[in-house]
């Protein structure tokens, strides 16, 4: 990442699209579209980056350089996140008319080349288009869809859904980087209305490999799985107890998310989960 930031790099975009943005909006769209199937997580692997005019000619100096760092980007970022690549990153450089100075689009596809496909991976899919811009706008990001609910079935795969479901039934999708606050004030991402929640309660924060939560001094603690906890890692299923208020943290994919917040089965398989943390 210093080497996108400093240097030949750092000057030719000091006051445009920098490239390392850029790298952000290429693993953004690999955390957003990655597929998961039975055995593997399965992301992105093809990317176009598209320029606004000006934004290209300050780059054609450094393109090639350019690429070969996004690529080395792009495949630390998925080893990080144990992510499939179905073959090595490939990047391309595009120039679009209609993109704004500042603006910069990056279109993901997950595709397995020309070679003989592995058993159990994806089809191709079709790329999502982004757009990213350097400073917030009144249009906000504009994109379209990857692949639809019906083609994600049909090859046997689907989005992994995170989400946390309040014991009332409320949920709340647990979306982008995070992390994510919670609390009985309204400028928390997940509000409790519940005089037993501190105003500043936990907060949800993505690992490297998972999600964590932490108690923030709250005057009532935070449970997990009956257990006071301060700071602990969490699994798809395990419950979460805030001053009292009982949630479940559900990390599943495609339509079986929907179905495991209304299965009073689920209890079981988090009873397997406590007995083989082996407590808290």
């Amino acid at each position: 990442m210093q080497s996108l930031v400093e240097g030949a790099f750092g000057r030719a975009f000091r006051k445009q699209v920098h490239p390392v943005e850029i790298a952000k909006g290429l693993t953004k769209q690999m955390d957003e579209n990655r597929m998961v199937s039975v055995s593997r997580t399965y992301a992105p692997n093809d990317f176009t980056v598209h320029l606004s005019k000006a934004d290209s000619e300050s780059i054609q100096a450094y393109q090639s350089a350019l690429r070969d760092e996004l690529i080395q980007y792009a495949s630390t970022h998925a080893q990080s996140k144990s992510y499939h690549l179905m073959t090595p990153p490939r990047v391309r450089f595009t120039t679009e008319d209609s993109l704004r100075f500042g603006e910069f689009g990056v279109t993901a596809k997950l595709t397995g080349g020309e070679g003989p496909r592995e058993k159990g991976a994806p089809e191709d899919t079709s790329g999502q288009t982004r757009i990213f811009r350097t400073e917030k706008t009144d249009g906000g990001d504009q994109g379209t869809a990857a692949i639809s609910a019906e083609e994600a079935s049909k090859h046997g795969l689907a989005r992994e859904m995170i989400s946390l479901v309040i014991d009332d039934g409320k949920t709340y999708p647990l979306e982008g980087r995070g992390p994510w606050s919670i609390g009985r004030s309204e400028e928390n991402d997940i509000v409790i209305s519940d005089p037993n929640v501190s105003r500043r309660h936990a907060r949800l924060s993505r690992l490297e490999n998972g999600f964590m939560v932490e108690d923030l001094e709250s005057t009532n603690g935070t449970l997990l799985d009956d257990a006071p906890i301060d700071r602990e890692r969490i699994e798809g299923g395990d419950k979460l107890t805030f001053g009292g208020i009982t949630t479940r943290f559900v990390r599943e994919t495609g339509d079986r998310a929907s179905s495991r917040r209304n299965s009073s089965g689920g209890d079981d398989g988090q009873q397997e989960r406590k007995e083989g943390r082996g407590g808290r």
